[in-house]
């Protein structure tokens, strides 16, 4: 607790000075004197090892005055991070209702507040606090309300304050957010409309184009299948092994697979292993092998990994009939390394897993998770 008394000492030092400067009246005098004793109370509690009592004695001092605001929200994001939220949700609900405030220290305060009855799992009152904020035009309780609403998946909570307050909004994981609420709210309601209104925000995401590809292609409605995902991988490579497969088989259904493989090769410069896999595959089909050799060895020396080596060792048992079965189980071994990693990979945070999450489960980063590059990934 010795922190405390050098954190406490200047706001005794000002309570001193400023009442000092007013000594010819009693009034000040006399809460001066509270103050003084109140504050050696706490210090005699503190260093007495009376830890409980020397704080309630050290809070007490908000309630005879506020002029050091700094001092106590130091205090209270103290208690905060000790776990000991009851002491900083005092703190600060002392604070809110002292009139020396001025407006943006109420709003600091509301907004630590909130903080404290996230981190208590009072919810709805972190709400309260939260949705007065953004009413007010404080951009600073955006984030934490949209953290909020996708914990209690309260999606159509979170629409209905953007589209109230949507001149707020500036940042791209903000409108991911958003965008994501649309998806949710619109899987939930079978509304695919409200996918559409996602698109249209100011910051495109992955989900809506992915969802919506996804429904027509389940409904065999390849032309919007293949409009939706084309769209899709052409502004998000990253994410082409999510439906690259079924995107392929749209453009084979409608008798289009040469236009499937004119996107494919517009895509290598930026794209993966996996695009460079199907841009192989594209001119084996066509009868091209010794080109789909070359083209994949020499990618593979500039950028080795362990998917295209796999394809590699494929191509060359298919070819090579006398290896072919030391070659399938070499592959076998490959294909076994690569099932043993993750994925998946938060840009974020580093958070890893064998599936996709739109929201993280570690930073809570909307859209954050991408398929994995590099020697393992795709």
């Amino acid at each position: 607790m010795i922190e405390l008394l050098f954190l406490l000492l200047p706001v005794a030092a000002g309570y001193g000075w400023v009442m000092g400067k007013n000594s010819a009246k009693n009034q000040a005098h006399q809460l001066n004197r509270q103050i003084t004793s109140e504050y050696s109370k706490g210090l005699k509690f503190l260093l007495d090892r009376e830890e409980d009592q020397g704080l309630e004695h050290l809070i007490n001092l908000l309630e005879v005055s506020a002029d050091s605001v700094e001092h106590y929200s130091t205090l209270a994001t103290m208690f905060r991070r000790r776990g000991e939220l009851d002491r900083a949700i005092k703190i600060h609900e002392l604070l809110l209702k002292h009139p020396s405030l001025n407006e943006q220290q109420a709003a600091t305060s509301r907004l630590e507040l909130a903080e404290d009855y996230i981190m208590a799992g009072l919810l709805d009152s972190a709400e309260e606090h939260l949705v007065w904020l953004v009413k007010a035009g404080h951009v600073e309780a955006l984030e934490p309300i949209i953290t909020l609403y996708s914990q209690t998946r309260e999606w159509e909570k979170g629409i209905n304050m953007f589209e109230a307050h949507s001149e707020l909004f500036s940042k791209e994981q903000q409108f991911k957010a958003i965008a994501n609420f649309y998806c949710e709210t619109a899987l939930a309601d079978n509304t695919p409309q409200l996918m559409r209104k996602a698109i249209s925000l100011n910051y495109k995401a992955v989900r809506p184009l992915y969802e919506l590809g996804l429904s027509a292609y389940t409904n065999e409605d390849y032309v919007k299948a293949i409009y939706y995902w084309r769209e899709l991988v052409t502004q998000f490579t990253l994410f082409a092994p999510l439906f690259i497969d079924r995107l392929a088989h749209s453009y084979k259904q409608l008798n289009l697979t040469h236009q499937f493989h004119e996107l494919v090769n517009d895509l290598l410069e930026k794209g993966g292993v996996l695009i460079k896999i199907k841009h192989c595959q594209a001119l084996l089909e066509q009868g091209f092998t010794e080109q789909a050799f070359e083209f994949l060895t020499d990618s593979l020396k500039r950028q080795p990994t362990i998917r295209g080596f796999s394809f590699l060792l494929q191509l060359m048992a298919d070819q090579n009939k006398n290896t072919k079965e030391v070659l399938e189980q070499i592959d076998k071994l490959v294909t076994s390394y690569i099932a043993t990693k993750p994925d998946f990979q938060c840009q974020h945070c580093g958070f890893t897993s064998y599936t996709i999450y739109w929201n993280c489960p570690s930073c809570k980063h909307w859209e954050t998770i991408v398929p994995s590059r590099g020697l393992d990934g795709f």
